[in-house]
């Protein structure tokens, strides 16, 4: 009797790696994974920075949908970003034919016959195939099957975004876990219960499963979360803190390795955007930084975008995670010398000057404007002026922050030119937002840069700015010794014009103080020293201040006459926020001399042009006013100015909203 013996048939492969432990649920990102096992096409991109936890999930899911795929599941990891070189596209299809048991017959070394040859023996099954860590399209496009019934996940710090325009790919971005799900993860790995000092430790890492981790592995008792703590304020010492103890899973090493892969351009771009003082920056700033053109640095950024090494956070905005910018200035420092890190601050440094001066030209055409240098004229023509007041001030909105940082980073670098300059350019933005903190802290960095500058005439300047400032937060001696200051410093250098501004100064101290007769009698010879004078914002100001002390002594004819005369001076100097005080204390003159009907037109022209300037407090002020004039005989009118002047109080989070309300409850 004849004996015949089966053949063996292959079993399917099973090559996913474990799974991580204590997995956090990633709900929606698990979601799009199964939506996208279920189409006939299936292949899906889970991208997103270093540490977020794109193996893991990628892992973690597989295995929970090895019964889907019954015909086997192939892994490989792909070593895009890693120390050793990327695996080759035949490399991996090397290991999943050997896996599928496939006789390789001369196919090894030629990629289209070992893609052929893999997509045939995918026909008709259900596999799944995990391309783990992937740098390009190019290691990807090799290992897709041909026909429907398989699915693809790859995992990449690059969005990848070639696999979604040629194949159809699903994109699912995984961000830093939310907070309850990293205390979570924190919670599991080390056993120790969530507290204040574990939320704020975990908000320190960034909510990165990979520093989660790190963290719960050194930390066994809250002395140890205590002391990592310390260590994570510290930026200089955050990616040490955040290394494993065998340093193979370390935060500077894993982003070494995307470091490393980038083209030198795109490095170079890296770093240098580490030297932005805040971590969030603008286009026209990285280009400043890189000394590029617009253009070529929106490519550059978008580029590590799509690396995950920066998020774009709006239009044309970007930022850094600490971490990565934590990297980023370490390579930075390794590898700029000081002359070019000095030379690219600058850069950037003479974009917000000349920036910053277009504002103040656009808000105050007659106010005295900053000199600007050869350099800084040249890079000033560069660039086209606002249109409106509402992009320039918009700017200035976007911005602020970022200006505050550099002024600082100005002073750290010597910088001392720019780092006066850019605060004075900077003020009648800060005083039309009413932003008295910044104003504040920049026009005293102002003076101490001038005296670094050994220039009297900017530090009089400088000082009068910060009078001004104090002044507006009620600290009126202290405002009165800044101006005292620049008014002696102005006369011992003989500067009259200065002395004038300062004198200027001087009486509106005393009015806001209360002191109304010595304020008209300095204010009046003010106006008298420059009444020949061709700026005639100068004039309307002091004029406004005469009316404005004339209403104090109640006496609104007098004040109407002043005010009046100062109206057409502001327009020819063609200062919105002068001409619209001067409108609105006319109002004020108008009520006080029972004569309603032209108070109610000074007080609408106020807010046409308190609105046109986007001065919202002031906005506010004239709208309540003229409110209030008329709740008792256009109720209409009357209700739809307070609701407004209400919201613009409460985006202010200004007390006196409740007023406001107060009065609308009064209408019927």
């Amino acid at each position: 009797m004849e004996e015949h013996s089966a053949t063996a048939q292959p079993s399917a492969p099973h090559q996913l790696p474990r799974a991580a432990t204590h997995f956090t649920d990633r709900i929606t990102e698990v979601g799009r994974l199964d939506t996208a096992a279920r189409e006939d096409n299936g292949l899906a991109v889970v991208s997103g920075q270093a540490g977020v936890g794109k193996s893991a999930l990628a892992v973690w899911w597989a295995h929970q949908t090895m019964d889907q795929f019954p015909d086997g599941q192939l892994y490989t990891d792909l070593r895009g970003y890693h120390s050793q070189p990327p695996q080759r596209p035949d490399e991996a299809l090397h290991s999943f034919l050997l896996a599928l048991n496939a006789p390789m017959d001369n196919l090894r070394g030629h990629l289209d016959a070992m893609s052929a040859k893999f997509r045939s023996l995918l026909y008709g099954k259900r596999v799944l195939i995990i391309a783990d860590n992937a740098r390009n399209a190019d290691q990807v496009v090799p290992l897709l099957p041909g026909t429907p019934g398989c699915c693809v996940v790859v995992t990449s710090r690059s969005d990848l975004n070639a696999l979604e325009a040629t194949h159809g790919a699903s994109r699912v971005a995984l961000r830093p876990l939310p907070q309850r799900d990293a205390v979570e993860l924190f919670s599991r790995v080390s056993g120790q219960a969530e507290t204040r000092q574990v939320t704020t430790l975990i908000s320190q890492c960034g909510r990165l499963p990979l520093t989660v981790r790190i963290a719960a592995q050194q930390t066994q008792t809250p002395g140890d979360i205590a002391d990592l703590i310390e260590d994570l304020t510290d930026p200089d010492n955050r990616l040490t803190a955040l290394s494993s103890p065998d340093e193979e899973t370390g935060m500077r090493l894993v982003l070494s390795w995307s470091y490393n892969g980038l083209t030198p351009e795109k490095a170079r771009a890296f770093r240098l955007l580490a030297l932005h003082a805040e971590p969030d920056f603008s286009v026209e700033s990285a280009a400043a930084l890189t000394g590029l053109r617009t253009s070529a640095a929106l490519r550059l950024l978008r580029s590590l975008k799509s690396d995950n090494l920066l998020e774009e956070i709006s239009d044309r905005r970007f930022r850094f995670h600490d971490l990565v910018r934590d990297y980023a200035e370490e390579r930075l420092l390794a590898e700029e010398s000081e002359a070019d890190r000095d030379a690219a601050a600058r850069r950037e440094l003479l974009h917000y000057l000349h920036r910053c001066d277009r504002v103040d030209r656009l808000l105050a055409p007659q106010r005295q404007h900053v000199p600007l240098d050869e350099e800084e004229e040249g890079v000033s023509s560069a660039v086209p002026d606002f249109p409106d007041h509402t992009s320039a001030l918009a700017w200035c909105d976007a911005e602020i922050v970022s200006l505050g940082a550099a002024v600082d980073q100005a002073m750290k670098r010597r910088l001392h030119d720019l780092a006066w300059k850019i605060p004075i350019a900077l003020i009648y933005y800060l005083v039309v937002r009413h932003h008295h903190v910044y104003r504040h802290g920049l026009s005293a960095t102002a003076v101490q840069a001038a005296r670094l500058c050994r220039n009297p005439w900017a530090e009089i300047w400088a000082l009068i700015c910060l009078g001004g400032a104090e002044g507006e937060v009620g600290r009126h001696a202290e405002a009165a010794t800044h101006f005292t200051a620049a008014l002696n410093l102005s006369r011992r250098t003989g500067d009259r014009k200065w002395e004038d501004i300062a004198s200027r100064n001087l009486a509106w101290t005393l009015r806001v103080a209360g002191r109304y007769e010595e304020a008209y009698v300095q204010q009046k010879q003010a106006l008298d020293r420059h009444s020949d004078d061709e700026n005639q914002r100068s004039q309307a100001i002091s004029l406004n201040e005469l009316g404005t002390i004339s209403l104090a002594l109640d006496d609104p004819q007098r004040a109407r006459e002043h005010l009046l005369a100062a109206l057409p001076l502001s327009r020819v100097a063609n200062d919105l926020l002068t001409e619209a005080a001067i409108l609105h204390q006319l109002g004020v003159a108008s009520v006080r001399l029972q004569d309603r009907a032209a108070a109610a037109d000074w007080y609408e022209q106020a807010v046409t042009l308190r609105r046109r300037a986007d001065d919202r407090p002031s906005l506010a002020d004239s709208l309540v006013e003229l409110g209030r004039l008329l709740i008792e005989s256009d109720y209409a009118k009357a209700r739809a100015a307070l609701t407004e002047a209400l919201r613009i109080l409460e985006l202010l989070q200004d007390p006196s909203a409740e007023t406001v309300r107060g009065l609308l409850d009064r209408l019927p």
